[in-house]
């Protein structure tokens, strides 16, 4: 809370802040110090316009009082809604040597009983607006007030800062620069460029939030510059994605021609790798649309096909005729009942094949060799998922040695052998249960343990079906288990019967399991 004390001095009312201190506290109320000054404080002026307005109209008149004396810009803006219902005051003066703030001039231009000011100093087009409204200005500094920024840009009228379309900013701005800046926002109308003559980024952001509060938009501000620095160029980048979204303002750099012609091959390059860079990501951004489409497209047409699977060996209800026709045909063809239905669509049918732990659960063909059923579905279709098939050299009535089984990969869709990688994860080791793996033929349900999983480089070594000798089988069993990446403890005879499943890690690698049959 301030103290401001009115003092009468002949005709002159003198208002200025009061700095010795009183001995009533309390200066909510109006307090007589002596027959020539009054001190209120400025809370009670400021809610109390109206009745200190005719107190003073009152004092005015009596005293015969027609001018009023402000010690500075501040306190005038305070009081004048108090002075202009007074009729008899005609004349302001504003004793500090400040210059006159555009703030206050717009204020005295609507005090309609104001006709002379007297201040230190006034910019030129303060003049001219003082005196459209009736106001003679009376200036103590003889020499007119103009900043730099005013200067520069030659605003010396009123009109001329109104119109004007743009604006040129120098170095080295002053604290009355950026007051003249802010007047000069306020007042014009039709700004769209702002030129900055050299980088600055505290200039620019004191500019910017000028312009941010008189909320104005669609301003362009360029940078005469050449600024080579990252952390400046990223800093600038930052604030024109903001501007441009909350303000419309955009922020560009203007380099010179001394710069562009250093830097021309330069920029050639830059440009043309950018230029590169946005083709290479189309490219990339299309071969991953269609890689992405592809697979969702396999992924639905397989599911759609085992959705049809499903339906045609799907059990029948007890006790109907068409559970025991069923069961006649099983007789007749010795095949389990439910793969029965599924070998007249694809007589290539040799089993089912359900890996615990993965997406594998699958009906198993054997074509003619291993490249048919790489690129065609179980309904011999083309399809570029192909399908689980067996190894075309292996025996399905009697058991080889080893019994090999194929699929494609498919690990962006998951279809196929896509899943079977997740064995490898500690996760699926760690669940016992997962260790065995469905490999059933036509005839037989039948179990297997897994012994060895691993990843391997492009071979055959793994691909034998039949052994002649023990011996041989045997370094077979042992190479497999050397190789397994976990140790499943597994016991494995040159009796038993060896079930392989392999798939391609990329081109140049598989990967590869291996069961015994235990059940």
């Amino acid at each position: 809370m301030k103290k401001i004390a009115i003092l009468i001095n002949n005709n002159v009312l003198v208002f200025k802040y009061r700095t010795k201190k009183l001995a009533e506290p309390n200066l909510l109320n109006t307090n007589v110090i002596s027959n020539n000054e009054l001190v209120f404080s400025d809370e009670y002026l400021q809610n109390n316009v109206k009745l200190v307005s005719l107190f003073i109209r009152d004092l005015a008149e009596e005293r015969n009082i027609d001018e009023i004396s402000v010690s500075n810009n501040a306190l005038c803006t305070l009081i004048l809604d108090i002075i202009k219902t007074i009729p008899n005051i005609k004349r302001l003066t504003i004793t500090e040597d400040e210059n006159l703030a555009y703030s206050l001039c717009e204020l005295l231009c609507q005090t309609k009983n104001i006709k002379q000011l007297d201040c230190y100093g006034i910019p030129e087009f303060m003049i001219e607006t003082l005196d459209k409204s009736g106001i003679s200005v009376n200036s103590r500094n003889e020499v007119l007030f103009t900043s730099n920024f005013m200067a520069d840009n030659n605003l010396i009228s009123f009109s001329k800062i109104y119109y004007k379309t743009n604006i040129r900013i120098g170095e080295n701005l002053t604290t009355e620069d950026f007051n003249d800046i802010k007047t000069f926002i306020a007042i014009n109308k039709y700004l769209k460029i702002i030129h900055f003559d050299k980088y600055s980024i505290e200039s620019i952001k004191q500019v910017i939030n000028i312009l941010k509060d008189a909320k104005k938009k669609n301003i362009s501000i360029q940078i005469h510059d050449d600024i080579e620095g990252d952390e400046d160029i990223s800093e600038l980048k930052t604030i024109n994605k903001e501007l441009k979204k909350s303000n419309k303002i955009r922020i560009s750099l203007v380099y010179s021609e001394d710069y562009l012609e250093k830097n021309y091959l330069q920029q050639i390059i830059f440009t043309t790798l950018k230029f590169c860079a946005v083709i290479i990501f189309a490219i990339v951004a299309s071969v991953l649309g269609y890689v992405l489409y592809n697979n969702y497209q396999s992924e639905l047409k397989v599911n759609t096909i085992m959705k049809e699977i499903n339906n045609i060996i799907e059990p029948v209800e007890p006790g109907s005729d068409q559970e025991e026709e069923e069961f006649i045909e099983e007789d007749n063809m010795g095949m389990i009942n439910s793969y029965h239905k599924l070998y007249q669509v694809n007589n290539d049918m040799v089993g089912w094949l359900t890996v615990a732990g993965t997406k594998v659960n699958y009906p198993v063909v054997r074509g003619k060799d291993n490249e048919y059923y790489l690129s065609n579905n179980i309904y011999k279709e083309k399809d570029y998922n192909g399908w689980v098939f067996m190894d075309y050299r292996n025996n399905i009535d009697i058991l080889d040695d080893n019994t090999i089984i194929y699929a494609h990969n498919r690990y962006t869709s998951g279809v196929m052998f896509g899943t079977l990688p997740n064995i490898q994860k500690n996760s699926w080791l760690s669940n016992k249960n997962n260790h065995y793996i469905t490999f059933n033929t036509l005839y037989k349900e039948q179990k297997w343990k897994i012994f060895s999983i691993y990843s391997v480089d492009v071979t055959s070594d793994y691909l034998f079906t039949i052994f002649h000798e023990d011996s041989d089988k045997q370094n077979f069993i042992d190479m497999l288990t050397e190789r397994s990446e976990y140790d499943f403890s597994t016991k494995v005879t040159t009796k038993d019967k060896i079930l392989t499943l392999s798939t391609c890690l990329d081109n140049n690698q598989r990967f590869v399991v291996h069961a015994v049959l235990v059940d």
